[in-house]
This record gives C-alpha cells, sequence and structure tokens, in this order.
C-alpha cells in the first residue's frame, strides 16, 4: 500500500485514521468521500513516478511522503467530512454545498500535485507573484506546462460531481476552484522562498482556497446546485 501510493509508514497511518473518520462521519456519502480521496492517492502516485529519475535529482524532490504531507492535504477534505456530520445534525447549509466544496478541496490538492510534478519536466518557471523567471522546483514557481497539468488534475477529479448527480455548471464549479487552489499554493510558495511558511502551510492553503472559493460560489448563487 505504501509503495502504491508513495506513503511512508507514518503517511499509510494517518491515511487509515482519515478513513476511519470518513467512516465514522461520512454518513450516506461515506463511499464517495472515500472515493474521491482514493482518486487523489491514485493520481497522485502517478505525478510522482512521472520520469522519477529525473526529478530525484532536483531540489525538494520526494519519492514518498509522510504523515506531514497526508495532514496538510488531507486535513481540509476531512474537516468539511466532520462539518457534513454536524450540518446533518443542526442543518446551516445546503449539504451540497459541503460535498462539492469537498470536491473542490481535492481538486485543488491534486492540481497542485500535478503542477508541481510535471512543471518541472518541461516550459520555463516563472515567479507567479513577481512574472520573474525562477529556477525549477523553486516553492512559488510556475510553468505552462505545470499549469496545464493542474488544471487536467482538476478536471479528472472534476468528473467524480456526476457520480451524484452534479451538472455541468457545477463541475465546472468545482474544476475552476481547484485551478484557483493551485494558485493559491503558488501565491504561498513565494512566501515559503522568503521564509514565511513551508509547502506544508502551502499546500493547506490550496485546499482551503479550492473549497472556499466553491463554497462562496455555490451560497451566493444557490439557483446553480
Amino acid at each position: 500500500m505504501a509503495s502504491l501510493f508513495t506513503l511512508n509508514v507514518s503517511g499509510v497511518f494517518v491515511a487509515l485514521i482519515f478513513g476511519v473518520v470518513i467512516l465514522a462521519f461520512g454518513l450516506d456519502m461515506w463511499w464517495f468521500f472515500m472515493a474521491v480521496l482514493i482518486d487523489f492517492l491514485v493520481l497522485s502516485a502517478i505525478a510522482t513516478k512521472a520520469k522519477d529519475e529525473v526529478k530525484m535529482h532536483m531540489k525538494g524532490y520526494e519519492k514518498t511522503r509522510s504523515w506531514k504531507n497526508v495532514m496538510a492535504n488531507g486535513l481540509v477534505p476531512i474537516v468539511l467530512v466532520v462539518v457534513y456530520f454536524f450540518n446533518s445534525l443542526y442543518f446551516t447549509v445546503p449539504t451540497t454545498v459541503l460535498v462539492f466544496a469537498f470536491v473542490a478541496s481535492v481538486c485543488a490538492i491534486t492540481a497542485d500535485k500535478f503542477a508541481s510534478e510535471f512543471g518541472v519536466l518541461d516550459g520555463e518557471p516563472i515567479m507567479l507573484l513577481t512574472m520573474k523567471p525562477a529556477r525549477k522546483g523553486r516553492s512559488g514557481a510556475v510553468t505552462w506546462f505545470g499549469t496545464l497539468m493542474g488544471a487536467v488534475a482538476s478536471f479528472l477529479i472534476g468528473l467524480t460531481a456526476f457520480a451524484i448527480g452534479g451538472s455541468v455548471i457545477i463541475f465546472v464549479i468545482v474544476v475552476v476552484s481547484g485551478v484557483f487552489g493551485n494558485v493559491v499554493d503558488s501565491l504561498f510558495g513565494y512566501f515559503e522562498e522568503k521564509g514565511i511558511g513551508n509547502k506544508y502551510t502551502s499546500n493547506l492553503m490550496c485546499a482551503i482556497g479550492g473549497a472556499a472559493l466553491c463554497s462562496a460560489v455555490f451560497l451566493l448563487l444557490p439557483s446553480l446546485l
């Protein structure tokens, strides 16, 4: 399992805890929440292994991920699952908003993973915040190829929205939210280079960005649901 999903022992342990939380709090949607996160793990493993013989010589390359990676990427989706549970007891927002925000957060972290893993393979990187040339692998740097692959990743996860009756417009919103989250990660990556935060806080903000944009759209325009 650790080899398949590129997680080390501590990463697998935290991932299993997250799985238990989904089973305990996911109610009727536990299978969907689980499936979407498994999609993320599989796609992340594919992205990590893509030309890893090239990437292994680059700064910051990680062949396996630890519990810190799992927490940084998975905390927001898991919190949304717990909120989904309590929202069913004390209804405050439409449940579909939480479900699609969950999808958007996973779109975002998958987009970030693809952008990071594929972005170093092609294109000349620039710092997103300053638009100045940057070295490959630098936090906050983006390439056209990485950005494209991030959008592809968000698209692939976004397809899961159709599994629960999502419309085309909902699909578009969650995919765009995922791409937005990836942009947020790059913006925070710039501050990583300045000693403010680290890759884990950037990953966390990435997931928050995706979920926040998606939630805001559906709360402001509930007729879209």
